[in-house]
């Protein structure tokens, strides 16, 4: 009998007899699962059975003390069973012995070697479980650690595989179902995290509804992942970059992509060089304003907030890269490159020798010392160079533009430079980024899965060609707890073993020169600003635009992506291109302490009205909840250095680990282990003040290994 044929019977006799059931673990009948089907993952080396279904798993826990930082122990979780595109069972207890029996049963009823199953926010789950699960399933065989703590998935020697669905789908899970448009959504405020709770504590019905829905809703979003992106169990992607990563591998393997790469990718040294001159987006306020309140109702100039469509993506397809191996070349000064930058890109470090703003109302200075490798007296602003007797910082073509516009010097020399013929991505990868904007696009207000997805594939494309070729190998000490970087390899060794690998096919650099252009862009646009308030990444906020300059830069934008064959694409009577300015909100008050720390008020406005906005205020504030904004009680006069906002109306969590050193019980017979607390964590709002601009510089300067001919 074929497999097909096999499926089509075991969900038929499921339907006619079997009921979906929320049920203890111990009360169900795990047969049922005997008709749950296995698939052979193909490929080299590969041949593992691997269990059709999808499967999420959750823990909920209890504190101490509530309202204390104290250790937590799990009092509920549940495991839901989806198959056959239908939901099969939610099984729950509340020991963590149970859970592992309860993953024994159901790898004992199915058939494969191998079962996935996925936790939303694994790091959190797999602390509160781990020695549980050593205890029965010996330590891992392997693992991948994003970062300390965070565990992207785990497989243990018996074939069950642990992954996080968090990093793939990039979103909470409210969000996420809310996004799927699933059959169960998060029971949201139906469990009180401040509630004592036991092991042997009786559940209310919200409550069950709540430990419920938080599994199912993840199978179900799960499910029409999988289905949009045509997946096995086997084959999903762990996050959500890997999403377009296979059919950019595909493509270019049609398009001889590979063989591209290899005539282009870089030396390890100049590998090195790339990752120094990589900058991530700019984001900066204007100094003299900081900690004012700018009420433009009040002096009939309201603030405008202007952003780019797709910033990254424009750049992929409107602009050249370097497109042959970089080749070094001889020192030389900032306007030879300048001079060769529409064929040439260059990478090189830049010697500058008491550079200094050329003027002090420039409210965006772009020399970073952070990327600086070295200064003499820097005078910061927020992180951003003023002023300095001297800085070397590795750049490239486009960013050595934007400074030699801001900064004078009394001298400039760049070294260590290599060259590289520049020219268009290729037309395979340009094209495959353009059909995901229409993609996007033309599903906006349709299929919200598959709009989900689209969106998620346009923004992970930048992400592919940034991402590091030697990471870090973090690894667990499964005794303490404790994580360390593993750097007993060669970092060149393990950088040729990337260029080696035959899914390698977008090269480094391509990612560096996308951010340097957004760069550049994001200039261009504050330039149209009369007062250029603050500026993220990809908007800007000011006063006084010049929208006859806004509508200019428009117009290029599009002629460089017609020029391209990349056109607008039309829905719903509307016209929507990559890259262009447009308007993306209108507020009466603004505030800034710094870089990341600003907050608005929405202006009166008929667009605001309608959004229901109007009057209200937005914080963007990292590591505050937008929330948040609920802190200030609805005045910006709070919004200052030292203002406390308070966890508990922001819900920001501190996360505080307690590792124990084995298994115990404590007298009410609750089963610990190791342990995570998330208590409300108080932020305390601090400010970026403006220094003196006329500090003297007193140390002497010294550059050895080049003539001071050359520099000077």
């Amino acid at each position: 009998m074929k497999s097909s044929e096999l499926r089509a019977i075991r969900k038929d006799w499921l339907i006619r007899h079997h009921r979906y059931s929320f049920c203890r673990f111990d009360s169900f009948n795990y047969d049922i699962l005997h008709n749950i089907m296995y698939l052979y993952r193909p490929g080299k080396n590969h041949g593992e059975k691997y269990n059709d279904c999808i499967i999420m798993a959750d823990t909920e826990t209890s504190k101490e003390v509530p309202g204390t930082v104290c250790k937590n122990y799990v009092v509920a979780w549940t495991v839901s069973i989806r198959a056959f595109g239908m939901n099969i069972v939610t099984l729950y207890g509340q020991k963590p012995s149970d859970f592992i029996k309860c993953i024994n049963q159901i790898m004992l009823a199915m058939r494969g070697d191998m079962t996935v199953i996925y936790f939303h926010n694994m790091s959190y789950d797999y602390v509160f479980l781990r020695k549980f699960m050593f205890r029965e399933w010996g330590t891992p065989i392997h693992q991948l650690n994003v970062k300390p703590h965070y565990p992207l998935f785990i497989q243990f020697a018996n074939g069950l595989v642990f992954k996080d669905s968090l990093i793939l789908a990039q979103r909470g899970l409210e969000k996420w179902a809310k996004d799927m448009d699933v059959e169960h959504q998060k029971a949201v405020g139906a469990w009180d995290y401040e509630a004592k709770r036991n092991q042997s504590c009786t559940f209310t019905d919200q409550e069950k509804t709540y430990i419920e829905h938080d599994t199912l809703a993840g199978v179900e979003c799960l499910q029409k992942t999988m289905d949009v992106l045509n997946k096995r169990i086997y084959s999903m992607p762990f996050t959500a970059t890997g999403i377009p990563r296979e059919n950019v591998q595909k493509l270019a393997a049609k398009n001889r992509g590979r063989d591209a790469f290899k005539k282009i990718v870089p030396k390890y040294e100049t590998q090195e060089k790339l990752e120094n001159a990589f900058h991530g987006g700019y984001t900066h306020n204007n100094r003299h304003y900081i900690e004012r309140i700018i009420d433009g109702k009040k002096d009939g100039r309201l603030i405008y907030a202007y952003d780019f469509a797709s910033s990254y993506p424009f750049c992929m397809l409107a602009y050249k890269y370097p497109m042959e191996r970089f080749m070094p070349f001889e020192n030389c000064k900032p306007d030879f490159i300048l001079a060769n930058a529409d064929e040439y890109a260059y990478l090189f470090k830049l010697i500058l020798i008491k550079p200094k703003l050329k003027d002090d109302f420039i409210p965006m200075p772009a020399l970073q010392k952070s990327k600086c490798v070295k200064t003499v007296n820097a005078i910061e602003d927020n992180g951003r160079i003023l002023c300095a007797a001297y800085a070397e910082i590795y750049l490239n073509e486009i960013d050595l533009e934007v400074i030699m516009q801001q900064y004078d010097h009394q001298g400039a020399l760049c070294v260590e430079v290599e060259y590289a013929m520049k020219d268009y991505l290729p037309k395979w990868f340009t094209d495959y980024i353009y059909q995901c904007f229409v993609d996007k696009t033309m599903l906006k207000g349709g299929d919200p899965v598959a709009y989900s997805i689209a969106k998620s594939k346009l923004n992970s494309l930048y992400g592919m060609c940034v991402q590091k070729p030697v990471k870090a190998l973090i690894e667990e000490n499964y005794q303490t707890g404790d994580f360390k970087v593993n750097d007993d390899k060669d970092p060149a060794e393990l950088y040729q073993e990337y260029v080696n690998r035959y899914t390698s096919v977008l090269p480094y650099q391509w990612g560096v020169w996308v951010t340097s252009y957004a760069f550049r862009n994001l200039f261009r646009l504050g330039d149209c600003a009369g007062v250029w308030l603050y500026s993220d990444t990809d908007s800007c906020y000011g006063q006084e635009w010049d929208t006859e300059k806004i509508a200019a830069y428009n117009e290029e934008c599009k002629r460089m992506l017609t020029e391209r064959g990349y056109g607008a694409v039309h829905f719903n009577g509307r016209e929507y291109w990559l890259g262009i300015a447009e308007l993306d909100g209108v507020y009466e008050n603004f505030i800034s302490v710094g870089a990341k720390r600003y907050a608005v008020r929405y202006a009166d406005t008929k667009e605001n009205q309608d959004d229901g906005v109007a009057g209200k205020l937005k914080i963007t504030v990292a590591g505050v909840p937008k929330k948040g904004a609920a802190c200030l009680k609805d005045d910006l006069h709070y919004f200052h250095a030292g203002f406390i906002f308070d966890g508990l109306t922001t819900g920001k969590k501190q996360h505080t680990y307690f590792f124990e050193e084995d298994i115990t019980t404590d007298p009410e017979g609750n089963e610990r282990g190791d342990s995570i607390d998330l208590s409300p964590a108080d932020y305390k709002l601090d400010s970026v003040r403006s220094v003196d601009w006329e500090t003297i510089f007193y140390e002497d300067i010294e550059v050895q290994s080049y003539e001071e001919d050359d520099i000077l």
